[in-house]
């Protein structure tokens, strides 16, 4: 049940979305989220306008939290923490690894074909 509609969110091209959000200018970022609130806000019940309301509120706090820590190890001289860089560096020596056994494989079939 659940699995079905989280697929169908995250298969969302939230990239362009993003990128066009971004691409506005202050007040046209500020219309945009009012006139979304206005939109959405009609068709909930008063339990789930807080619901929801809060669960925005809870996610720009989450975005600013990390974006505080991540200024304050900027600004003290630390590289800016991120998961992400730290599992891609994960996934690329693993493949560097992969990449090498096959040379070392690719190596020793031709030094065996030199050999007959």
């Amino acid at each position: 049940m659940f699995s079905d509609e989280y697929q169908k969110f995250i298969n969302q091209d939230f990239d362009s979305f993003s990128n066009w959000l971004f691409s506005l200018n202050a007040y046209e970022f500020s219309l945009i989220a009012s006139i979304i609130g206005f939109v959405i806000s009609p068709a909930l019940t008063i339990n789930q306008q807080g619901s929801l309301g809060n669960f925005f509120e809870l996610l720009g706090q989450v975005i600013l939290t990390i974006n505080a820590q991540n200024t304050t190890l900027y600004q003290s001289g630390f590289q800016q923490s991120c998961i992400k860089p730290h599992i891609e560096s994960q996934n690329l020596e693993e493949e560097i690894i992969l990449i090498k056994k096959e040379l070392i494989k690719l190596r020793n079939e031709i030094f065996n074909n030199f050999n007959i």
